[in-house]
Parts: structure tokens; C-alpha cells; sequence
């Protein structure tokens, strides 16, 4: 099993709006693939054969099993 750093909440904030920082800059350029991914989001999770609630949860389930913690 893998040992965990104690997290540094001040750290994990500073990293959060960074990235909301260059989130809002990615959003206010030229490109089109942003939106395109924000379409393709909404697309994957919309109600079909599974509802959103079950791929939202096969969705996190995924992420903590590869670690993605962000």
C-alpha cells in the first residue's frame, strides 16, 4: 500500500486558484477546444442507457483508483 504525505491545505488552495487562474486565461483565448471539450463533457454525462448520477460515480470511482486526487 502506497504512504500518503500529510496534505498542506494552504498548498492545495494555492494550487486552486492557480488553476483557476489559468483556467479563466485558456477560456478567454482564440482557441475552440476548450468549448469543445465543455460540449463532449456534457454529451458523455447527459441521462441515456446510464443516468448521470451512476457515470458521475463510475467517473470518480475511476479517478480514485488511478490517484487523481485534483
Amino acid at each position: 500500500m502506497k504512504d500518503y504525505k500529510e496534505v498542506d491545505v494552504e498548498s492545495l488552495k494555492e494550487r486552486a486558484e492557480e488553476r483557476k487562474r489559468l483556467t479563466a486565461r485558456t477560456f478567454k483565448g482564440p482557441m475552440k477546444v476548450v468549448p469543445g471539450f465543455q460540449q463532449l463533457g456534457k454529451a458523455v454525462f447527459a441521462d441515456g442507457a446510464l443516468t448521470k448520477k451512476h457515470k458521475e460515480l463510475m467517473a470518480l470511482a475511476v479517478a480514485v483508483s488511478q490517484n487523481c486526487f485534483e
